[in-house]
C-alpha cells in the first residue's frame, strides 16, 4: 500500500500538538507530562520523516514533469529546425535572386535570435548533391518572380541534342557507379545545377540507366 507521506506528515504532527499540550497540562501528574513530552518528541520526529519523504516525491515528481517537458520541447526544436533548413537549402538552390535573398535573410535571421541553423542547411546542401559554399553565394543571374518563395519558373536551354545525349550518358553511368557514392553525389549535383538553369536532362539520364540496365537496341548509337 502506498503512503501518502504529506498526509501522515500532517496526522502526526495534530497528534504532537495534543502531546505538548498533555505536556504542559499543569493538573496532570509530573510523570505524565514527562511522559507526554517524550512521546511528543517521538511524534514529531516521526512527523519530520514523513515530511521530508514528502517534499523527496514532490521533487521528484517536478524534475520527472520538466525532463518531460524538456523532452517536449527539445522533441519540437528538432522537428522545427529540420523543416526551416530544408526550406533555407531549396531556396539557396533555386538559383532565383528573389528567393535566395529571402532564404539568405531567414538564416541570417535566426543567427541574431542565437538560433543558427548554418550546419543543418549545409548538411541539406550536401546530400542533394550541393557544394554548400557555392550555394551560399548570390547567384549570377536568375529569372525574378514576384513571389520570392515561387518555384523556379521552366525554361529550356538549347543544349544541341547530341550535347544532351552525351552529357545524359556520362551522368548515367556516375549514378550507376556503386564503387564511390562521391561519384553519385557529384553526378546528381551536376544533374541539378542543370536542370536549374534550363536544361533538364532528367528524361535523358533515366532512358540511358534503363538502356545500361537492361539493355537497348543493339541498332541504337553508342551515346
Amino acid at each position: 500500500m502506498t503512503i501518502n507521506h504529506r498526509v501522515e506528515a500532517e496526522r502526526l504532527l495534530a497528534s504532537a500538538d495534543t502531546s505538548i499540550a498533555a505536556a504542559l497540562e499543569a493538573t496532570l501528574p509530573l510523570a505524565d507530562q514527562q511522559h507526554a513530552a517524550v512521546l511528543t518528541g517521538i511524534i514529531t520526529n516521526r512527523a519530520l520523516g514523513h515530511a521530508m519523504l514528502a517534499r523527496d516525491e514532490e521533487q521528484a515528481a517536478r524534475t520527472s514533469d520538466m525532463r518531460d517537458a524538456l523532452r517536449l520541447l527539445r522533441g519540437r526544436e528538432y522537428d522545427v529546425r529540420k523543416v526551416v533548413s530544408a526550406h533555407i537549402a531549396k531556396a539557396l538552390t533555386s538559383r532565383d535572386a528573389d528567393r535566395w535573398k529571402a532564404g539568405r535573410e531567414l538564416a541570417q535571421a535566426l543567427d541574431t535570435a542565437d538560433c543558427n541553423m548554418d550546419d543543418a542547411v549545409d548538411a541539406h546542401l550536401s546530400d542533394d548533391g550541393w557544394d554548400p559554399r557555392s550555394a551560399w553565394k548570390a547567384p549570377a543571374s536568375a529569372v525574378r518572380s514576384d513571389d520570392p518563395w515561387a518555384a523556379t519558373p521552366d525554361v529550356t536551354a538549347e543544349v544541341p541534342e547530341p550535347v544532351r545525349r552525351v552529357i545524359a550518358g556520362h551522368l548515367a553511368e556516375a549514378l550507376l557507379d556503386g564503387r564511390d557514392s562521391n561519384v553519385q553525389k557529384w553526378a546528381r549535383g551536376i544533374a541539378y545545377e542543370l536542370k536549374n538553369v534550363g536544361a533538364d536532362l532528367t528524361d535523358e539520364i533515366k532512358q540511358r540507366i534503363t538502356d545500361m540496365t537492361l539493355g537497348g537496341d543493339p541498332t541504337d548509337p553508342p551515346f
